[in-house]
């Protein structure tokens, strides 16, 4: 390959990678990215070379992926860095494109699954669903929803992210939405809902829903929460849902929260990914309330209120050290 071939692959493969970082990427661009890692183990293993970053990152990458999904979820991604890439392309382009797809590294952009969802929001976005019975359906950033229509009733499957379910009377027969292995049912209530695929945490904002995970099955009361996945689910512990659910009014509600956890959440609502490489810091308690439309404002706030060091990367990387 010549230098002209070569530069050209690499300047491509940096740009699907600030494209599939971005949160704009749509189910069409990931087709045209399969089609395009696809042509040459070339173009596969240039794609893996753009990732280089995380390898750059190297502990403190794998360290941030381990703990930076909110401590109620069990997550049982796997983190994968340019080794991995480069052995899939090495041993079948198709195969290492494949991976990527369905499990992309860090969570930086959609899996297919979530892309090809019947509604899905990209970073920073909210939406508001109404259906014909008077439900309604906010979902938050990053969020992809089914609806599954059978003979006798209407199911909804969150896949991944964030949503409030509201209804605004008794409805005839209970609505039921699915979400990491479990069923949650409804009939005159308001929740919140957010799962990660391997994990849910069910908060009750108003009268009450059942919930059953594997064998368990409760009655989930208003200004109660509880979390399950793996097969098993924690006790029902009191919350204030105002705070759980503060990003539908446009504003992130910390108290007393890990700085670890904070950016953790942050990075729902931007492109790309905050990395924090301090673990002392980490563990500062904070108490803030982060406006939606400037959430890199916390960017500021860990570097002027505590002397971190900022290093911007491509693609929306920003490492606080």
């Amino acid at each position: 390959m010549t230098m002209d071939a070569k530069a050209l692959l690499e300047r491509e493969a940096q740009e699907w990678l600030v494209l599939l970082t971005s949160g704009r990427a749509t189910a069409a661009d990931a087709e045209a990215f399969n089609r395009w890692c696809g042509r040459s183990r070339s173009h596969a293993e240039a794609f893996a070379e753009a990732n280089l970053l995380w390898e750059n990152l190297g502990s403190a990458a794998q360290r941030v992926q381990n703990t930076l999904a909110p401590a109620h979820a069990n997550s049982n991604r796997v983190a994968a860095g340019r080794r991995a890439f480069l052995v899939g392309a090495g041993a079948s382009a198709a195969a290492a494109i494949s991976y990527l797809v369905v499990r992309p590294p860090f969570d930086l952009w959609p899996s297919a699954r979530e892309l090809s969802a019947d509604y899905r929001t990209s970073t920073g976005e909210r939406r508001r669903i109404a259906m014909e019975n008077g439900v309604t359906i906010d979902l938050n950033t990053r969020t992809s929803l089914n609806l599954r229509r059978n003979v006798d009733e209407e199911q909804l499957e969150l896949v991944s992210g964030e949503a409030t379910v509201a209804t605004v009377q008794k409805l005839a027969a209970p609505l039921t939405i699915t979400a990491a292995g479990g069923r949650i049912q409804v009939s005159d209530a308001s929740f919140n809902l957010r799962c990660d695929g391997a994990g849910a945490v069910v908060t009750c904002d108003r009268g009450s829903i059942a919930i059953e995970y594997f064998a368990n099955s409760i009655v989930l009361p208003e200004g109660r929460q509880i979390v399950y996945g793996n097969g098993t689910w924690e006790a029902a512990t009191i919350v204030d849902p105002t705070v759980v659910m503060a990003w539908r009014e446009g504003q992130l509600i910390f108290r007393r929260t890990p700085l670890l956890q904070v950016i953790a959440e942050v990075n729902r609502y931007r492109p790309g990914r905050i990395v924090l490489t301090n673990e002392a810091l980490g563990r500062r308690l904070v108490e803030a309330r982060v406006p939606l439309d400037r959430v890199d404002d916390l960017i500021v706030l860990v570097r002027e209120a505590y002397g971190a060091h900022v290093t911007t990367l491509p693609g929306g990387i920003v490492v606080l050290s």
